[in-house]
């Protein structure tokens, strides 16, 4: 389970935007929040290091480059190593220079990481992406990965006696806490930002928990986006609909109303404007993203819930691509230099979608398939969103993908293994924190009350996604700016 700009920094055009890269969960069409912008003294080089290809195997001595960053510029030889766990993303250094890692690398003299997970970025294991190729893109693969980085570091540089701190933040957010459960010996503590621990296939809380965020704002709010909602599925069931659906949304082709995989996905893209602002909403100069996107919705003059819906996807683009089948086709793709994918993002200023490119879908679909699902259905009579984003589509896009294998018989067998591995919302663990925002959809299925003494849960009501792992800023509410510094006065009891 992979963003606003200015004072809408959902989506970030990526293919305008190449040097800010995007961290945490997405969905089909979108990624997670920006990474901090690289402000440091002096430009950090990429480095790599040979990592086996299967870990478990020990008759496969096949190896590969993995990359990170590192920077030592604080380090005095006996502090502390704080690494910063990339995920379903391509790594920047940006973390290194700016956020809750390099203030407390700062304040305890540390010697700061930032790893690539195996299949991101251009950490690439295998000759190309296919299926047979990517059963060694995994979590217990990448852990193994850190646990070997680790080991490594800690011997070539003659520090063996520095303690380690992992962070992470959405599904790095889990592997900071499982690799605390996995290799206890080598992590002395982690911080778990906006981590979904409990795998869940249906995940339906995920738009409940939109629906309550923009009701927050104002109650009329989701109202008008399920008049909005309850419109298009109206018109796609009357004659000559696809059209006129078409027509409103500007779209390149019409749904194949006798598809409801095609109308699934449709309304999947409608669903996730909201989505994204929701997940990553942040406060800037005194508006924040789900007010942005509000405003737009309770605004009578631009018409009809339907057009003011419509109103959210920029003109500009000559057709935004709503259809299965291209999407599809698009994920079959396995060679690494398509990582340019056309996919639909959020460009800053506006709440409007337009095409971008995200080189990690296909990779992080494959995951989800595998282990985690978390897909977000609108099967809940709780939400504004209709009722067409069914559970077949995530699945159907698994077997279309990557074949039949992953049919719905692999559902709860891979979910329940997930959470029999590593404990779902009770792992037994100690120092780690587990921290989310209200507002974030993705706390449903996090920690959010203390497992143990040493294992406390931090709720930050008014935040969203993964907003504790970023510096302090002007517009943070204050429950934020508390949840850092409890954050980092836990970090150093640990040292």
């Amino acid at each position: 389970m992979k963003t606003i700009g200015n004072w809408f920094c959902v989506h970030l055009a990526l293919a305008l935007l190449t040097s800010v890269n995007a961290v945490g969960f997405h969905g089909l069409h979108f990624k997670g929040l920006k990474e901090p912008i690289w402000i440091g003294p002096r430009i950090l080089d990429e480095k790599w290091i040979e990592q086996r290809l299967d870990h478990f195997n020990h008759r496969d001595n096949r190896t590969w480059q993995m990359r990170y960053y590192e920077e030592d510029r604080y380090f005095n030889h006996s502090g502390p190593i704080f690494i910063m766990l990339g995920g379903e993303w391509t790594i920047n250094p940006g973390f290194l220079s700016n956020g809750l890692m390099h203030d407390l690398a700062k304040q305890h003299k540390a010697l700061m990481f930032y790893t690539e997970h195996r299949y991101y970025g251009n950490s690439r294991p295998t000759q190309n992406m296919s299926t047979d190729n990517m059963q060694y893109l995994n979590v217990d693969q990448a852990l193994a990965d850190v646990a070997n980085f680790i080991d490594n570091i800690k011997f070539n540089k003659n520090i063996s006696d520095s303690k380690v701190v992992v962070f992470g933040g959405s599904y790095a957010g889990n592997m900071a806490a499982w690799i605390r459960i996995k290799y206890p010996h080598l992590i002395q503590g982690a911080v778990a930002s906006s981590a979904p621990l409990y795998a869940k296939t249906e995940f339906h809380e995920y738009y409940e928990l939109v629906t309550t965020s923009l009701k927050r704002y104002d109650a009329d709010c989701p109202t008008q986006v399920q008049r909005a909602f309850e419109t298009v599925e109206e018109i796609l069931a009357s004659e000559g609909g696809a059209e006129k659906i078409q027509s409103i949304f500007n779209l390149c082709k019409a749904p194949n109303i006798k598809s409801d995989d095609d109308i699934g996905f449709l309304m999947n893209f409608l669903s996730e404007i909201f989505a994204g602002p929701v997940q990553y909403n942040k406060v800037v100069n005194g508006k924040s993203s789900i007010g942005a996107l509000c405003d737009v919705m309770l605004d009578r003059s631009k018409g009809e819930p339907i057009d003011r819906l419509a109103n959210l996807i920029d003109k500009a683009v000559k057709c935004p691509d709503a259809e299965y089948s291209k999407f599809v086709e698009s994920m079959r793709e396995i060679d690494w230099s398509y990582g340019a994918k056309p996919l639909l993002v959020m460009l800053s200023k506006r709440p409007r979608f337009t095409l971008a490119t995200i080189d990690s879908v296909r990779q992080w679909y494959f995951q989800t398939c595998a282990a985690f699902r978390y897909y977000q259905t609108t099967s809940s009579n709780k939400t504004a969103f209709g009722s067409s984003v069914k559970l077949d589509l995530f699945v159907n896009i698994c077997t279309d993908v990557f074949g039949k294998y992953y049919e719905r018989s692999l559902v709860d067998y891979t979910v329940a293994k997930t959470n029999v591995d590593y404990g779902g919302r009770l792992p037994d663990v100690s120092n780690v924190i587990f921290v989310n925002g209200d507002v974030d959809p993705w706390h449903a299925l996090s920690v959010l009350s203390d497992l143990n003494e040493f294992s406390p849960a931090i709720l930050i009501r008014g935040s969203s996604h993964c907003q504790d792992l970023q510096a302090d800023a002007k517009d943070d509410i204050p429950e934020l700016r508390a949840a850092r510094k409890r954050i980092k006065s836990i970090v150093a009891s640990w040292l």
